[in-house]
């Protein structure tokens, strides 16, 4: 079983980040298989905040590489 969680770093498709929580046992797909609702939801939740730490962290350098994009991009050839 698996639960993810994806967001976009950007206002386009290019930077995509996605988190999942896949079972790894037997026994570990039926717990999550058998939780009610609320508690596979709640891992959603811990998948989103993860995302969050994600996304502070990637960031910075996405916005660094938009800003060098800008500076050349202004029609000179360079």
């Amino acid at each position: 079983m698996m639960i993810s969680r994806e967001r976009h770093l950007d206002d386009t498709a290019r930077h995509r980040v996605a988190l999942v929580l896949q079972t790894a046992t037997t026994e570990m797909h039926s717990l999550l298989a058998d939780a009610p609702d609320d508690v596979r939801e709640q891992v959603g939740d811990a998948l989103i905040r993860a995302l969050d730490a994600v996304e502070a962290a990637l960031k910075p350098l996405l916005d660094r590489r938009t800003d060098a994009q800008a500076t050349t991009d202004f029609g000179c050839g360079t």
